[in-house]
């Protein structure tokens, strides 16, 4: 892999985060935003910090990480922008 956009391409092919999100008992009317979310905060991560961890096989704890800490917690930015409207809509 030479970059960061290759792993993410992989990443994203493979669909690790949907399989992960699935597993973790996300609700289906959150996987798109939840998935966009996990996949803007790749980016945005040093790439040098994604390289190492893909090459050491930690990428998919790092993203079940990611994916506790944005969906379970209410000051993350994924409940801020989202959730915490899905909520007043829902009841």
């Amino acid at each position: 892999m030479d970059g960061k956009n290759e792993v993410l391409d992989e990443l994203y092919k493979s669909k690790l985060i949907k399989e992960l999100m699935n597993n973790m008992g996300v609700r289906r009317q959150d996987f798109n935003d939840l998935e966009q979310e996990i996949y803007i905060i790749l980016l945005e991560y040093d790439e040098e910090k994604v390289l190492q961890m893909s090459k050491k096989k930690q990428l998919k704890w790092f993203i079940i990480k990611l994916i506790q800490n944005q969906y379970f917690s209410s000051n993350s930015p994924f409940y801020k922008n989202y959730k915490k409207y899905y909520r007043l809509v829902d009841g």
